[in-house]
């Protein structure tokens, strides 16, 4: 049965001071769109009118959102148990949505009807005549990709997720020879529509939260130039520029002002519903990357559930 939804549509954050945020998300490659006394919502270059919220309160994870892959479903699901009314969103773009709490607290918003934006000028592929092959500045964000979420209670997330969504295992990583797993990727079910490797990455840990956030950039230089700039504007730097062995895919971490981790991201592999399911033996601490092994800090991070504003 295919996926309820047809990927992300937002993270919604939230930080003590806005401005601070705004600063870091529009040197890490997003815009701002709109920003009030409460909140702050960033687009990319494509066309979604916006792929980050950030709320005023303590530092933390308010909520996912996704996008419903058949939008007159929203009435229906409102009609299930634990699920919120319809609710018309009051940010740009407009939509509805319905909300609903995963077993650790996490809200979850299942969004629909968002009014499309002109997509902006993508950074050129031909030299123009009077252009080089330099690039400095912002990294361009193309999408929101995935989150990587911790949880304590891995069998009984992984199990919730993939009934409730509706996405199936991609790769599941088992500790050694030990059979203890402390992870597994997630993707879409759209058949043989090609999807990302992963939607959701539900990770075994000692706390609740999220673990990072993950933006396509339009190519794999986009990563390395971001870099460059986020380096220049002296941003946390957290993990990269390396690969991850499942998914191939090219991932630069930073961390925002109050502990929420960014990643860019450009991959090129891609799944259907009948690629292989797998089952990784890997060491302690993620080691089965290429380039830096990752960091305590790294592998224990996660930004704590807060809760969503009425």
């Amino acid at each position: 049965m295919p996926s309820l939804i047809s990927g992300m549509a937002y993270v919604r954050l939230s930080a003590p001071d806005l401005g601070h945020m705004q600063a870091f998300g529009e040197d890490f490659g997003m815009l701002t769109v709109h920003r009030d006394a409460s909140r702050l919502y960033m687009r990319g270059i494509g066309d979604t009118p916006y792929l980050h919220v950030t709320e005023l309160g303590a530092p933390g994870v308010v909520s996912f959102a996704y996008e419903l892959r058949e939008p007159g479903r929203v009435t229906e699901l409102a009609k299930l148990p634990d699920v919120s009314a319809v609710e018309q969103l009051d940010a740009p773009g407009g939509g509805a949505r319905v909300r609903l709490r995963d077993p650790n607290g996490l809200w979850l918003e299942l969004v629909t009807g968002r009014e499309p934006v002109d997509p902006l000028p993508m950074r050129p592929l031909v030299r123009p005549p009077d252009g080089e092959s330099r690039t400095e500045g912002p990294a361009g964000i193309l999408r929101i990709a995935h989150t990587a979420y911790m949880t304590p209670n891995l069998p009984e997330a992984i199990s919730w997720y993939q009934q409730t969504l509706g996405v199936i295992p991609t790769d599941e990583l088992v500790l050694g020879q030990s059979g203890n797993v402390i992870g597994q990727f997630d993707r879409l079910d759209l058949g043989d529509t090609l999807v990302d490797h992963h939607v959701i990455f539900l990770l075994k840990g000692h706390g609740a939260g999220m673990h990072h956030v993950s933006y396509e950039v339009q190519g794999v230089d986009d990563i390395f130039f971001g870099y460059d700039y986020l380096v220049s504007r002296s941003h946390d730097h957290v993990r990269g520029i390396g690969r991850h062995a499942l998914g191939s895919q090219i991932f630069d971490y930073w961390m925002s002002p109050y502990n929420q981790m960014h990643e860019h991201w450009k991959s090129q592999e891609r799944m259907t519903a009948n690629s292989k399911f797998n089952r990784i033996p890997i060491g302690e601490g993620l080691s089965y990357d290429s380039g830096e092994k990752p960091s305590r800090r790294f592998v224990e991070q996660h930004s704590p559930i807060v809760p969503l504003a009425e």
